[in-house]
């Protein structure tokens, strides 16, 4: 039976808001651990997709070769009461909400090969009513009259202006961008080039192509670089969009199929309970619950690094792999100081501040409806099939509206919100804040104009014997799931390389 995690809200007219949520997600017991005067071989903070995956691969660490040798001495420290970081699934009366991250692809090699490994590769399900074709999209810009259209004619105009909007070179970004994980330094691009393109915002292109578009096309372009971006038009870099569309293989024809399309039949958390229980069955310590304050390494090449936490104590390690988010990683001090590039990165951030929420609703008639309204507090309405008591299950996206909008604290704008997309009977809303949560300060991480050329290298550096891997700074999929088990894996295969043969186990007496 799920368990309620501290985490997120529900809001019901008879209830209000009420904190927390039902979801197999959460660790019970909290802590598993051995001796305090362990001296671990790593400890890995953060247990979502990051840390899970570098949490396993450490466990398993010479035990692929040989059965005479155990994995890596690994300690796993999580500051919330559950699995999956900014990625977790709701069990709510029967059907699975999922709270961040969400859908999968083929197309995400770390993604896929995790979940071939643990057998989820095929028991998938597709977002929206099988008979979507049958339903229809609402659209509302600025300068054009509110209209119902069909999907394939609003998925058009959508492409249509999308394609425009990225295809900066001709073609479509394929000599710009392509090899979308290795943006910088790569064989085909050179450096000085991409960082000409890195400084640009999503309003710099905007301003140099609107006269191609139409006003119903311009509205819908803005507020679908703001959906995915979580930010504002100056802020959002260009380049993350020509990054993303190189990732679907530099075309719009693929935009639905590799974003929107597939979800886990189990959810995501049933991915991470897997990977969780295959790292606890190899041997790791855990603690949860156990936000980290400090991590302090010695002035010697391989001296011990001291992580302390506020509840749990300090623990010792030979290597540390933090997965802690771009926006948090400045709640945590580091002894010695991280280099004033690391820090100066750190302090500016990134700029998602999106807004998800689940709506469940009476009106059967939204089963197949998709809709937008621009500009709004929440911009996009998507219809994601019957609920088991017969309601309809919708889910919406806002960008940055921090100032004038808090879903927990303003429930009220959030039904008004929705109503704007399109008039409904809202039962019950269920969502997660990531921008009020203290240990996530924003959604997936979407980048400034310069970031990336000025930063990336930085970010993805170690610390001495600290490393550094998170989803908000991977090669490739950046601000998605894959982009967590990339870096996770990286950082334990760097880690592995470094601390030499693996331990032999002492079950197995020697021969000598």
């Amino acid at each position: 039976m799920a368990s309620k995690t501290v985490d997120g809200y529900t809001w019901e007219p008879a209830t209000g808001v009420v904190k927390g949520l039902k979801t197999d997600a959460v660790v019970k017991p909290a802590q598993s651990l051995g001796s305090k005067d362990n001296i671990y071989d790593a400890v890995v903070i953060g247990a979502g997709y990051a840390g899970l995956a570098a949490a396993r691969d450490l466990a398993l660490a010479g035990t692929f070769w040989s059965s005479s040798y155990s994995g890596r001495s690994v300690l796993l420290l999580e500051a919330r009461d559950r699995i999956g970081g900014r990625t977790y699934t709701v069990n709510k009366d029967g059907f699975l909400y999922e709270m961040g991250g969400t859908w999968v692809t083929h197309h995400m090699g770390y993604l896929f090969r995790e979940m071939q490994r643990y057998g989820m590769d095929r028991d998938l399900v597709t977002t929206g009513s099988p008979d979507m074709h049958k339903g229809y999209y609402t659209m509302d810009v600025p300068g054009a009259k509110p209209r119902t259209l069909s999907h394939e004619e609003a998925g058009a105009m959508q492409a249509k202006a999308w394609d425009v909007f990225v295809n900066v070179d001709g073609q479509y970004g394929r000599t710009l961008c392509p090899l979308p994980h290795a943006q910088l330094d790569n064989i085909m691009v050179d450096r000085e080039t991409v960082e000409k393109w890195d400084q640009f915002s999503c309003q710099d292109r905007f301003d140099q192509i609107q006269d191609q578009l139409t006003t119903e096309e311009q509205g819908l372009l803005v507020s679908l670089l703001l959906h995915i971006s979580g930010g504002d038009m100056q802020t959002s870099s260009l380049w993350d969009m020509i990054r993303s569309h190189a990732l679907l293989m530099h075309s719009s024809d693929n935009f639905t199929d590799v974003w929107l399309r597939y979800k886990l039949r189990a959810g995501q958390t049933e991915l991470a309970k897997r990977m969780f229980h295959d790292a606890k069955a190899r041997g790791i310590d855990y603690s949860f619950s156990s936000p980290v304050q400090s991590i302090s390494q010695g002035a010697e090449k391989d001296g011990e690094i001291t992580v302390a936490t506020h509840g749990e104590g300090a623990f010792r390690a030979r290597r540390v792999i933090s997965t802690i988010p771009l926006n948090v990683l400045k709640d945590i001090a580091f002894s010695p100081p991280l280099s004033k590039k690391r820090q100066e990165a750190i302090d500016i951030g990134h700029v998602n501040h999106m807004t998800k929420i689940h709506a469940d609703v009476r009106n059967p008639e939204l089963e197949r409806w998709n809709g937008m309204r621009f500009p709004g507090l929440l911009l996009y309405g998507y219809g994601d099939g019957r609920l088991p008591n017969g309601n309809v299950h919708l889910v919406a996206f806002g960008a940055d509206e921090r100032e004038h909008f808090v879903p927990e604290k303003n429930p009220e704008l959030a039904v008004e919100s929705f109503n704007k997309l399109h008039p409904m009977d809202i039962q019950r809303l269920i969502f997660h804040n990531w921008s009020t949560d203290v240990y996530a300060k924003g959604g997936p991480a979407w980048w400034r104009p310069g970031y990336m050329s000025k930063y990336q290298d930085e970010l993805q550096s170690r610390h001495g014997n600290i490393f550094f891997a998170s989803a908000d700074w991977a090669h490739g999929w950046r601000a998605a799931i894959d982009g967590a088990l990339e870096q996770g894996s990286l950082a334990a295969q760097s880690v592995d390389g470094e601390l030499g043969p693996s331990r032999p186990s002492a079950a197995v007496e020697s021969k000598l």
